[in-house]
């Protein structure tokens, strides 16, 4: 795989480290990272790469199965601020 052009999912923790968002990135993004969402960013020190090296598929899939499984607090089932389902 091209290391320019793979996928990664990420966390943004709390100051308690449970997890407030989820979301998929693809390389160098932290240097580039144009957001597209109204959560803020936390220190660097509290974003977790989840999984790295993946395909956009691959991504996708694993942002939609983690949020799926702690949950959206606008929906009421769960932690995350996240607004889609991924």
């Amino acid at each position: 795989m091209d290391l320019e052009n793979y996928y990664h999912v990420y966390a943004y923790l709390r100051e308690d480290g449970s997890p407030y968002y989820i979301g998929k990135g693809k390389s160098k993004w932290r240097s580039k990272c144009k957001l597209t969402h109204n959560v803020p960013v936390p220190p660097k020190e509290r974003i977790r790469i989840v999984s790295n090296y993946l395909t956009n598929e691959q991504a996708c899939d694993m942002e939609v199965k983690l949020i799926k499984l702690l949950g959206r607090k606008d929906l009421g089932t769960g932690i995350l601020r996240n607004l889609t389902d991924g």
